[in-house]
C-alpha cells in the first residue's frame, strides 16, 4: 500500500509541473516559476533521539548534512506550490547502549503561504512565510550495539550485515515549514527555512518504544531561489534592417525626430502627426540640415506594409517610392544648407496599432563615421464604420474604452513599467484589458517582433513599480503582469541592466 503511494506521489510530482508549464506557456514563458536549492543540517527525533529540547545542542551533535531542490509555481503574490525532492543522512548519538544510522529520500507537494503579501499588497525585500503539504519518503535504517558495532534487529534496507542493501522502507510524511526570505536581486532570493515531517512510521530508527509515538525529522537549511524570468522580459529588443543597415529606435517622443550627426552638423526632421485614422492621407515634410557637406548622399525610409504613395506623389531620377521604400538620391548635393521636401501617403483601410517608419541618411562619410539613421514611430487607429454613428447607449462604453490604449511614449533615461498583456491582433486588447479587467490608466501599445504588447505606469525605481504591479494585479485579476525596463526609450534585454 505504502509502495503504491509513493508511485502515484512520484508521478504526481512530475505531471503537475508539466501540466502547469503547458498551460502557462503559450509563447510568453513560464510565469511564475522559481527554482530553489536549499542545503541543510537533518535532525531525528524518536525514541533514540536526544537533545530534543536544546535545538542548537541537536543540530551540533545529532544532525546529518541533507538537501532539497524545489520548483515553486507562484499563482498569487501571497500563494504559490511547491514541488519539492529532499535526501540526506539520519544519525542519533548513543542511548541505551545502541546508537542507529540511516539515509532517507522524499518527494513532497506542498502549499506555500506569504501572510505580509495578504495583507500588504507591496513589494519587500524581507518577507516570512509558511508551508504545508503532503509527503511519500524511503528510508534505510540499521541499529547497532555501542562498542562492539554489532547489528541488532530489525534493521530496513540492509541485511544482516548492516551494509548490504536489501528492499527499502517506505512510508508518508507531513511537511510543515517557516521561513525568512530576502530579496538580494530581482530574480534571486535568499530563504532561510525550518521545517518538520510528522511521518506515519515509529520505525526511523529500528526501534519501538514504549510509548507508541511516531518519529519524525527535521530540515534547517539556508537556500538560494532563482525566479524564472517571463520570455517577453528576456526577449531581446531587436532592430530591423534596412538594406543592411541596422535601425535604431525612437529615443524622443515628440512631433518632430532630429538626429544629428557633430561632425557635420547633420540632422534630419521627419514632420507627420503621431495618431493617424487607417484610410487617411498624410501630409510628410522632410527638412535636412546638411551644413557644408555637398557630396554624394541617398536618403531612404522604410515604411510598414499597408503605406502607400499617395495618386500625385511627385516623382523624379532623385525621387521615388519603390517598394515600401521611399528614396531621395543625390550625384551631388545642392549647396544650400538646409533642404525641404514635402510629400504624402495613403494609409489602407486595413492598418492598426503601433507602426515603425524606418530611415537612413548616407553619405560618403569619412573613416570613423557611418550612415545617420532614423526612424519615427506613429499609432494607427481602426477605422470607424459609418453604423457606429448610431450605436445605442450601452454599447457607447466599449468603444470609448479604445480612448486609454496609447502609441508607447519613450522617456530618457531608466523607465519602469508593467506589462499587462501581449497580443498578434491588437484588436484584442481593448476587449481583454479596457472592458473586461476595466483597466482604466493608460495603457502604452508596442509592436516588438509580431506581437502588439501593452504596458501601464511609468516610473523611475524599481520598488515604486512592483508596489504598483502588485495592486494592479490585485485590482484588475491579470496575474500574468510582470515588470519591465527601458532605458531612453529602449526596452532592455534584461531588467537587471536597469541597475548597472
Amino acid at each position: 500500500m505504502k509502495s503504491n503511494c509513493l508511485k502515484f506521489l512520484i508521478m504526481l510530482g512530475f505531471l503537475i509541473p508539466v501540466a502547469l508549464i503547458e498551460a502557462n506557456g503559450q509563447t510568453t514563458g513560464i510565469k511564475g516559476y522559481s527554482l530553489k536549492i536549499s542545503p541543510g543540517a537533518l535532525a531525528y527525533y524518536g525514541d533514540l533521539s536526544t537533545n530534543d529540547f536544546n535545538i542548537f545542542d541537536k543540530l551540533a551533535k545529532g544532525s546529518k548534512f541533507g538537501a532539497s531542490v524545489a520548483v515553486i509555481k507562484q499563482f498569487r503574490p501571497f500563494f504559490g506550490v511547491q514541488a519539492q525532492f529532499f535526501t540526506g543522512s539520519l544519525y542519533t548519538a548513543a542511548t541505551n547502549n545502541t546508537y542507529f544510522a540511516g539515509s532517507l529520500a522524499e518527494l513532497s507537494l506542498s502549499a506555500r503561504l506569504d501572510p505580509l503579501k495578504l495583507f500588504k499588497l507591496r513589494s519587500q525585500k524581507f518577507s516570512p512565510y509558511l508551508s504545508a503539504g503532503v509527503a511519500a519518503f524511503s528510508f534505510r535504517s540499521v541499529r547497532r550495539e555501542q562498542g562492539t558495532n554489532l547489528v541488532l534487529l530489525p534493521n530496513f534496507g540492509y541485511q544482516i550485515d548492516g551494509v548490504t542493501n536489501s528492499g527499502i522502507k517506505t512510508a508518508m510524511s507531513m511537511p510543515l515549514a517557516i521561513g525568512f526570505s530576502y530579496r538580494i536581486l530581482p530574480f534571486l532570493k535568499i530563504e532561510l527555512e525550518h521545517s518538520v515531517r510528522l511521518t506515519n512510521t515509529d520505525l526511523l530508527d529500528c526501534y519501538k518504544g514504549p510509548v507508541k509515538i511516531n518519529d519524525m525529522y527535521s530540515h534547517t537549511s539556508i537556500g538560494l531561489r532563482f525566479s524564472i524570468p517571463d520570455k517577453s522580459e528576456s526577449d531581446a529588443y531587436k532592430r530591423v534592417p534596412v538594406m543592411n543597415i541596422p535601425m535604431e529606435p525612437v529615443i524622443k517622443p515628440a512631433d518632430t525626430v532630429k538626429t544629428e550627426i557633430k561632425d557635420f552638423n547633420i540632422f534630419i526632421d521627419v514632420q507627420m502627426p503621431d495618431n493617424i485614422v487607417a484610410g487617411q492621407t498624410v501630409d510628410i515634410k522632410l527638412r535636412i540640415n546638411k551644413g557644408k557637406y555637398t557630396g554624394p548622399a541617398k536618403l531612404i525610409q522604410k515604411f510598414p506594409a499597408g503605406f502607400t504613395e499617395a495618386a500625385d506623389l511627385v516623382r523624379s531620377t532623385a525621387f521615388s517610392f519603390t517598394n515600401q521604400n521611399l528614396i531621395i538620391d543625390w550625384e551631388k548635393m545642392p549647396e544650400e544648407a538646409v533642404i525641404n521636401y514635402s510629400y504624402q501617403i495613403k494609409i489602407l483601410d486595413n492598418v492598426s496599432g503601433s507602426q515603425m517608419i524606418l530611415g537612413k541618411f548616407e553619405y560618403k562619410a569619412p573613416e570613423g563615421t557611418g550612415p545617420l539613421v532614423f526612424n519615427k514611430s506613429v499609432f494607427i487607429e481602426k477605422k470607424k464604420p459609418i453604423e457606429e454613428k448610431n450605436l445605442v447607449a450601452e454599447n457607447r462604453t466599449t468603444i470609448s474604452s479604445l480612448g486609454n490604449i496609447k502609441p508607447s511614449q519613450p522617456k530618457e533615461g531608466i523607465e519602469f513599467r508593467v506589462q499587462c498583456g501581449a497580443y498578434r491582433e491588437n484588436s484584442k486588447a481593448d476587449i481583454d484589458l479596457a472592458s473586461k479587467h476595466n483597466v482604466t490608466e493608460l495603457i502604452q501599445e508596442e509592436f516588438i517582433d509580431g506581437w502588439y504588447k501593452y504596458t501601464v505606469g511609468s516610473f523611475r525605481t524599481y520598488d515604486e513599480t512592483a508596489k504598483y504591479r502588485d495592486s494592479f494585479i490585485a485590482r484588475t485579476g491579470i496575474l500574468s503582469s510582470f515588470i519591465v525596463a527601458y532605458k531612453d526609450g529602449r526596452r532592455l534585454t534584461k531588467i537587471t541592466e536597469a541597475f548597472k
